[in-house]
């Protein structure tokens, strides 16, 4: 029983951590696979001129607003990047104006090419197209990809950036804003900050310097895609702790209620010379094999199901349960404490 129970608690601790880890990576994703930690729009016009409206994630429609927001917005404190991005959407194409320039933080970056090259700063009427939409419209290198204009498809790319910001074709920002006569316009800013524990606190002051406006992160991902897994790290650790405490004192119980039904053995290991400091070494070793084998037991059946449970439901839920990530780290602490 004291290594059953032992075992249930390492594997409770221990998956309860990795969950809020695997899902603070998950909620994070789309943003960091792009070098972004906030996108920035506004989602309501901010003249009486008509705007064009432009389909984002979480059914936001954005508004085109000056360029040269976007050099104050890099002046405010704690930003250390900001990228405009011009998106644009017509029927069912998503249409993508960027800097080509910007490497580090993008719509798309280098490394998401498949087939041909990256745009260049200097490059005009061409195009990066995704690999679906390739697919789907036949397209390749040398192809004739058309958006109101003709633009020669010069990359295949494969996006990581989910569907914040992902698009069907890739122009240099200036084609962009000509295609779409939005002419010094963009209606994105994608913001990188120097330290990502300060970006509730950014986005808050970049909010309040520009009332209107809407700054999308993480966190507000992970509230509109979950309800009750959207629990921190810190939280996890904290209840985690409780979790061991509650272990811990179950397992002192345990061992004194052994030495209680044990009374008769231990008279008889005194009777045959075993001294009191013989038989509390002899105790102690059973409780640390004890604690080991449910340690052991516990971060096996965590990391088991961890793996197991995700690929034998398959479909959406297995892949929901995805973000339960393996952590060596805190498998060994789980036996540690165990």
């Amino acid at each position: 029983s004291n290594i059953a129970g032992f075992a249930i608690g390492i594997a409770a601790l221990v998956t309860l951590v990795m969950a809020a880890r695997g899902w603070e990576a998950c909620t994070s994703g789309p943003l960091r696979t792009i070098g972004a930690d906030m996108v920035f729009i506004y989602s309501a016009p901010i003249s009486a001129t008509p705007g064009t409206g432009c389909y984002l994630a979480m059914h936001l429609f954005t508004y085109p607003f000056s360029t040269s927001i976007v050099n104050d917005l890099a002046k405010v404190p704690g930003v250390e990047r900001v990228t405009p991005i011009l998106l644009h959407r017509m029927r069912a194409i998503t249409f993508c104006g960027i800097d080509p320039s910007e490497t580090k933080t993008n719509a798309i970056l280098p490394e998401d090419v498949i087939e041909g090259r990256y745009l260049n700063p200097d490059d005009r009427g061409v195009a990066l197209v995704d690999s679906k939409y390739a697919l789907q419209c036949e397209l390749k290198v040398g192809s004739i990809v058309t958006y109101v204009k003709n633009f020669t498809v010069v990359g295949i790319v494969q996006a990581k950036a989910m569907s914040i910001i992902q698009s069907a074709i890739y122009v240099n920002l200036p084609d962009a804003q000509e295609t779409v006569d939005a002419k010094e316009k963009v209606n994105i800013a994608l913001i990188r900050v120097q330290d990502p524990r300060k970006v509730k606190t950014i986005s808050e002051a970049i909010m309040r310097l520009w009332p209107g406006s809407t700054v999308i992160t993480a966190s507000d991902i992970a509230s509109v895609t979950t309800g009750i897994l959207n629990i921190g790290e810190q939280t996890a650790w904290n209840i985690s702790i409780a979790l061991a405490a509650v272990a811990i004192l179950f397992g002192f119980k345990s061992q004194l209620s052994a030495l209680v039904e044990r009374t008769r053995e231990i008279g008889l290991l005194k009777a045959v010379g075993w001294s009191k400091q013989d038989i509390m070494r002899l105790i102690i070793i059973e409780s640390l094999i004890q604690g080991l084998i449910g340690g052991l037991l516990g971060s096996a059946i965590d990391y088991g199901a961890s793996i197991y449970v995700p690929s034998s439901i398959g479909g959406e839920f297995g892949g929901a349960l995805q973000f339960v990530n393996v952590d060596p780290i805190l498998l060994a602490i789980g036996v540690s404490i165990a």
